[in-house]
Formats: C-alpha cells, sequence, structure tokens
C-alpha cells in the first residue's frame, strides 16, 4: 500500500515539474525609466526562450495609468528600428515599496522581412545608476 501512494507522489511530482516551463516566460527582460510622457517605460528583452538577443529586442510601454486604461488589451508599441509592426498586452504590473517593480504580459513583434517573434514575457524595473533629469 506504501509502495502505490509514493509512486502515485512520484508520478504527481514529475507531472508538476515537467509542466513547469509552460508556466513560465518566453522572454525576460528589464525595464528602464523615460522622460517620455506617453510611453513611460522602455522594455528591454534581453532572452527569448532561453537564448540571449543581441541585440536585444525594445518595446516603449504606457505608464500605470496606461496599464490602468488597456490592462489585458493589445496596444501598438513603438518597437526595434527593423520591426514592421509591435505590440504589447500588458497583464500584471505589481508595484510595492519593499519590493522591484515587475510586469509581465505578451509580445508580438513582425519583421521587415516576415519573421515573427512573439510570446510572454516578464521584466523587472532597473532603477537608473544617475538620477534621470527629463526638461
Amino acid at each position: 500500500m506504501l509502495s502505490r501512494s509514493v509512486r502515485f507522489l512520484a508520478v504527481l511530482l514529475l507531472g508538476l515539474l515537467s509542466a513547469a516551463p509552460v508556466f513560465g516566460s518566453d522572454a525576460t527582460g528589464v525595464l528602464h525609466p523615460t522622460c517620455d510622457s506617453t510611453y513611460r517605460y522602455l522594455l528591454d528583452l534581453t532572452t527569448y526562450r532561453g537564448h540571449r538577443l543581441e541585440p536585444t529586442i525594445q518595446f516603449s510601454v504606457l505608464g500605470e495609468i496606461g496599464f490602468q486604461l488597456y490592462a489585458n488589451q493589445w496596444v501598438d508599441s513603438p518597437g526595434s528600428g527593423d520591426a514592421r509592426s509591435s505590440r504589447i498586452q500588458l497583464v500584471h504590473l505589481s508595484r510595492h515599496w519593499w519590493r522591484t517593480m515587475t510586469m509581465s504580459g505578451n509580445f508580438e513583434i513582425l519583421f521587415a522581412d516576415g519573421r515573427k517573434m512573439e510570446g510572454s514575457f516578464k521584466a523587472k524595473y532597473v532603477k537608473p545608476r544617475e538620477p534621470i533629469i527629463c526638461d
């Protein structure tokens, strides 16, 4: 009897561990503040499906007010230079005084040569080394 329950638990744990990548993000990156009044952050995707991106892919991202207005909606986002179109869907934004701000969602980018890159992302805010002075 005991060996049957141990086998069941082992199979259950293996199933959960093998499903872990499904719940993860396709891409990871960092958020940088900008002086743009509309697009408050620059999302810099640094990895995609486990591979380092060189050069990184950038999206302009709306700030907290934009997130409140367009949460879970696809919004066109100025992206990388060789992109024909790019859009982003913000799904979650967390901002707590004791923890770094994180943002997660989905992205889609269509390049001029016809390639398409899409998936989910997770990014953390990176505090600038020097204070940003916006005019």
